[in-house]
């Protein structure tokens, strides 16, 4: 997510057209995290899917609260409310991680 921000904060009109539409990175995840899910599904886990997972839900975290809280405009994205609230989206999601990985390793001990 750092990378694509700053990426887009250099080059704020930078957007992904393909026949005439306007991709936004939500779109592109969220087909990304059907493709991990499918690998997960038939077992297929292993450093790439497990990297996949992480940037496809990075993409999704990024857009969240630009769509729902903004106009949805270029200048928008790089607004303090899409900045933090994707901040906000990705702690929340990494504690919940901890929290599970905690969780997980104090039950294999047991």
């Amino acid at each position: 997510m750092p990378a694509l921000r700053i990426y887009l904060l250099l080059f704020p009109s930078s957007n992904l057209y393909i026949f005439g539409y306007n991709i936004h990175h939500l779109f592109i995840g969220a087909f990304l995290i059907v493709i991990v899910l499918l690998l997960f599904i038939f077992d297929i886990i292993n450093k790439l899917t497990i990297m996949l997972a992480g940037v496809s839900s990075a993409l999704i975290l990024d857009e969240i609260v630009y769509l729902i809280a903004t106009d949805g405009s270029d200048i928008s994205y790089l607004s303090s409310v899409s900045l933090f609230g994707a901040m906000i989206l990705t702690a929340i999601i990494l504690i919940l991680a901890i929290v599970l990985y905690n969780q997980q390793k104090h039950k294999s001990k047991e």
